[in-house]
């Protein structure tokens, strides 16, 4: 039975320029005091989903907080002009302030959500206000510009930033300066799994039409100001951080890589969990798979859920309880149904390496591709088209896109395209836990001097499916025709390969909707269209030892 609670809609906290911001309050309804978990989102403080599905604010109540849900500045009921990410950082820590001067709370702070919610986190700790105990990022990135849309020349996820700009951003953004357009932002959502394919991105229809001075296009012309990137890019100064944080990931999540990156650069006491979640769903089913015990009964100590996990975090660092985990990393590995408590992210662990092998004929599951485990003596290679006009398709793993969903899939269907090369292990004789990051070094050449390189590793049943297990892009300026070696780091896994199993890696030079397509003539789809087709060239043998490296559990 959950204790009485207090409700205030739309409470306001006056920021030092005189902007408002808005905010739910929930309470106990006692006379004490009691410390907060703050959430600061851009997208609807009223949204169920904030509310009771992703972590449980009458749960956070009743174990004794005061739970804040604030629209960010220039979203829904706050003030003030929307900018993505450039005003979280001196906004969250007034906020947190504001906060701890409450009357009903006893003056500690923490910061708790995911993807954009986790960001603000991050945000506010590096600033340090001085109420803030804790935080607890899900999900999220510590450099949004290059999270979602690369550095210069690199790929850019634009399928993931059309989707979040179109539906998370945009209604609100034209409820407030443009409501004419509402009805036509109806239309174009409805179709925009066909506007994902458009080129160039840069002059992308929905936005030129319904909002032409949006952020879209500066963050897509990668026209952002030095002062800009500084103020939300906070990787850097997540080192000297010392507010304890709890880091949540997702083995299919798309934010994934950008989550541990900023675990691994943070200088406070931190934790990290990772379990096979996507980024809209933690109920243990990822795609066609369905990983038990994963939504309940979390880590070696069983916790009951992601809102469990929560308060004992926060009790633990804003009431001085028990933590009760000794060690600081935990993970679920997949096919074994269980988690693993673990010292540090990555672990030590055997590196093995397959390595590229084929007649010259690996183009799609019916060639003669082969992963081998000691290097090739004889020099050989395997050419393919990418033809930008027909790209390969994007297919589960960690997307956000539009009309695509997150996690394992059966990938025969573009295993059968000869735009996609592919290299088969013999069946394993034992179960072989990979346990790690996932690495690949690919010698390869190109017509162009812009290369693209998409790679993924998947499970390869007896029966012939294949699933995938990670995946990763790259792109590389390199000199035309000539053979190049690309260091790729594919992605973070804990997953069974079982025995009688095999291990595939798949390479194509496309990966569309999600990422911009390669024209061929050293420009992208993010802004130019039309391209050619042409062939690449992966090599391997002793002279170009290209080879897949996979971390195998001691």
């Amino acid at each position: 039975m959950l204790r009485e609670q207090i409700v205030e809609r739309d409470v306001e906290c006056q920021l030092s320029d005189g902007t408002i911001l808005r905010a739910d309050v929930y309470r106990p309804d006692t006379s004490e005091r009691y410390p907060v978990l703050m959430l600061r989102l851009p997208y609807n403080k009223k949204t169920k989903r904030y509310y009771d599905e992703y972590i449980s604010v009458p749960r956070l109540v009743d174990a004794g907080y005061v739970v804040i849900l604030q629209d960010v500045r220039g979203r829904f009921a706050s003030d003030g002009e929307f900018y993505p990410f450039v005003d979280e950082g001196k906004d969250g820590y007034e906020a947190v302030e504001w906060a701890a001067t409450l009357p009903y709370t006893n003056g500690k702070v923490g910061l708790f959500g995911m993807s954009y919610h986790g960001y603000t986190q991050l945000a506010a700790a590096v600033c340090a206000p001085p109420s803030l105990k804790a935080i607890a990022p899900v999900m999220t990135m510590a450099e949004p510009h290059a999270a979602m849309l690369s550095e210069k020349n690199g790929p850019a996820d634009t399928g993931s930033f059309f989707t979040w700009t179109l539906e998370s951003i945009l209604p609100n953004q034209l409820e407030r300066r443009r409501p004419e357009k509402l009805e036509q932002l109806k239309t174009y959502a409805g179709q925009l799994t066909k506007w994902l394919a458009y080129a160039p991105a840069n002059e992308w229809p929905p936005l030129k039409d319904l909002d032409p001075d949006s952020f879209f296009f500066d963050f897509i012309n990668q026209e952002l100001s030095e002062d800009t990137m500084e103020r939300i890019h906070v990787l850097n100064r997540l080192a000297d951080v010392d507010i304890p944080a709890l880091f949540v990931g997702g083995w299919f999540d798309a934010l994934l890589e950008p989550t541990i990156k900023a675990y691994q650069a943070y200088g406070g006491p931190s934790s990290l969990w990772i379990g096979p979640w996507t980024h809209s769903e933690m109920t243990g089913r990822a795609g066609e798979f369905y990983f038990a015990d994963s939504a309940t009964s979390l880590g070696v100590d069983k916790i009951k859920d992601p809102t469990e996990l929560h308060i004992r975090w926060f009790n633990h660092w804003l009431k001085d309880e028990v933590l009760g985990m000794e060690k600081s990393v935990h993970v679920y590995k997949m096919g074994q149904r269980l988690w693993e408590a673990l010292e540090t992210w990555p672990p030590q662990g055997e590196m093995r390496s397959f390595y590229l092998q084929s007649e010259g004929n690996a183009q799609s599951r019916y060639g003669n591709g082969k992963l081998v485990s000691e290097p090739p003596t004889r020099e050989g290679g395997d050419g393919f088209v990418h033809d930008p006009k027909n790209p390969v398709p994007a297919h589960g793993g960690n997307s956000l896109v539009a009309g695509q969903e997150s996690g394992m899939f059966d990938q025969r269907a573009i295993e059968s395209r000869r735009d996609v090369l592919m290299y088969t292990s013999e069946p394993l004789e034992a179960h072989c836990d990979l346990l790690g990051l996932v690495q690949a070094e690919i010698w390869v050449s190109s017509a162009s001097s812009l290369l693209d390189l998409f790679v993924r590793v998947t499970d390869v049943y007896p029966d012939g499916r294949s699933y995938n297990v990670v995946d990763a892009y790259q792109r590389e300026t390199v000199k035309p025709g000539v053979p190049s070696c690309l260091y790729i780091t594919v992605n973070h896994t804990a997953y069974r390969l079982r025995g009688g199993h095999s291990i595939r890696l798949e390479i194509a030079a496309s990966n569309a909707p999600r990422f911009d397509v390669n024209l061929n003539n050293g420009e992208t789809t993010r802004t130019s269209s039309g391209g050619v087709a042409s062939e690449q060239v992966v090599y391997h043998g002793a002279r170009y030892p290209s080879r897949v490296i996979v971390p195998v559990e001691k």
